[in-house]
This record gives structure tokens, C-alpha cells and sequence, in this order.
């Protein structure tokens, strides 16, 4: 099971995290301006929604196909 040190991810702009950032959470960004991510495992893709106070999920990164690399 993948630990990931959480802190402080939820409060980044997924848009200026670079690729070796996004990696280490298992995802790839398809496409910036409408923050697209793919699942680096599945190749599944989705966009997080933001809350009402325009931040991420606690979890976006998670790939909603449930495969082995995200849980």
C-alpha cells in the first residue's frame, strides 16, 4: 500500500504542480486549463471539482477507477 505524505497538498494549485510532483501521487495532468488528470496505473482520467472556497478535494489525486496504484 503507497503511503503518501499529504500536507499541505490540498492547498497547492494543481496547475503549477510540475510533473515529477504529480507523478509521486500516481497521476499524470492531461490538460491543465480544465485540470484533467490521468491515472498513471489505469490510464483513467478525471477532473477534481473544487469546494465552494475554490480548493482541491482531500483526496484528488485518487483515481475513481479504484485500481491498485491509487488506494
Amino acid at each position: 500500500m503507497k503511503t503518501i505524505d499529504c500536507a499541505g497538498i490540498d492547498k497547492q494549485d494543481l496547475r503549477s504542480m510540475s510533473n515529477a510532483e504529480l507523478a509521486v501521487l500516481g497521476v499524470r495532468m492531461v490538460n491543465r486549463s480544465e485540470l484533467v488528470l490521468g491515472c498513471a496505473e489505469c490510464g483513467e482520467t478525471w477532473a477534481p471539482q473544487l469546494d465552494a472556497s475554490g480548493k482541491l478535494p482531500f483526496d484528488f489525486w485518487r483515481c475513481p477507477a479504484s485500481c491498485k496504484n491509487q488506494q
